[in-house]
């Protein structure tokens, strides 16, 4: 009778690779109807141990909208001693507050329902949405035009606060339809990257999904230094070959779903500002001279007078 460690020895000898350990992951998915909007949602639950047994238990929420997929909410945990393979949910939305544009603003809410009992996992109040939204009824906003699209980025130009900004969306493909993106802006040589490593699952090509980056001006002193940043994706809604009237259309008969994935409600840039406006109480200070260089050892000294942990990070109600 062959020696069972030996034939084991023997199979690792020859390189033959040792079997992954299986984890599973079960995904419920649920439809609405929004606006005359397919909305999908995906529930993802994920055992800690991989195998459907009692334990802690990941419930991860994502959305699906005209073959865009996106995470939503944080992940919750809850402890399971049912079959996770059996749940049953509670999705819906409802009309969020009054928004501009009209229509495209939702809370989501999903419950676990398990014997008899719900138990609320996820809540949002900023579901953002809709097909074709009237973005010209926010008069004061200020539209980036798209410039240039290469192979991984897409580039648009906007005026925020009279200063030409360049904000620039860059992809790049992490497996199989998933993608991760950043946006980074640049005015006259500075910049700064806004977000990174957001994460889309797309059904089609990446260079088809273009965004709509507009501000909103704040009240402010100095007026036009702070700015509220919105950052929507928009997707071209496919034609349906069962439906007649779509036999022929014209450029601009095409239809859009728009969704906001990004915000920033204190933008800080402008051109030209007028910092005597802030008043005669105001001191403003004047430079010495050249800048001193100053040679170190380390990029960091431990004797640097400025922490790495900045305690300077609190909230304030200044504008400016």
């Amino acid at each position: 009778m062959p020696d069972r460690h030996a034939s084991i020895s023997n199979s690792r000898r020859h390189g033959q690779p040792r079997p992954l350990p299986r984890h599973e992951r079960y995904v419920y998915t649920y439809r609405l109807l929004a606006n005359n909007t397919p909305l999908q949602f995906m529930i993802s639950v994920e055992p800690e141990s991989g195998k459907p047994k009692p334990g802690k238990y990941t419930f991860r929420l994502s959305f699906k909208a005209n073959g865009i997929e996106r995470p939503l909410s944080e992940p919750a945990t809850r402890t399971l001693k049912v079959d996770p393979r059996q749940l049953e949910f509670v999705v819906f939305i409802f009309p969020g507050k009054s928004c501009l544009p009209q229509g495209c603003l939702y809370s989501l809410r999903v419950w676990l329902r398990v014997n008899g009992v719900d138990h609320r996992l996820f809540g949002d109040d900023e579901l953002w949405v809709a097909k074709d939204p009237d973005f010209n009824s926010i008069g004061d906003a200020s539209f980036a035009r798209l410039k240039s699209v290469d192979a991984g980025e897409q580039v648009y130009h906007a005026y925020v606060g009279r200063a030409l900004v360049t904000f620039i969306v860059r992809w790049s493909c992490v497996t199989n339809k998933l993608y991760k993106y950043s946006l980074e802006y640049e005015a006259n040589g500075v910049g700064d990257t806004l977000f990174e490593d957001y994460r889309l699952r797309l059904d089609g090509d990446p260079r088809a999904v273009t965004f709509l980056i507009f501000t909103i001006p704040s009240q402010s002193i100095p007026s036009g230094a702070s700015h509220k940043l919105r950052v929507w994706l928009r997707s071209l809604v496919p034609l349906s070959s069962s439906d007649p009237t779509t036999s022929y259309v014209l450029p601009f008969n095409d239809s859009y779903i728009y969704q906001r994935i990004w915000k920033c409600d204190s933008f800080k840039i402008g051109g030209r500002l007028d910092f005597e406006s802030l008043g005669a109480k105001m001191v403003m200070g004047f430079s010495s001279g050249i800048p001193e260089t100053i040679v170190m050892s380390n990029p960091a000294p431990q004797a640097d007078l400025h922490s790495p942990r900045s305690v300077y990070k609190e909230k304030r109600e200044y504008d400016f």
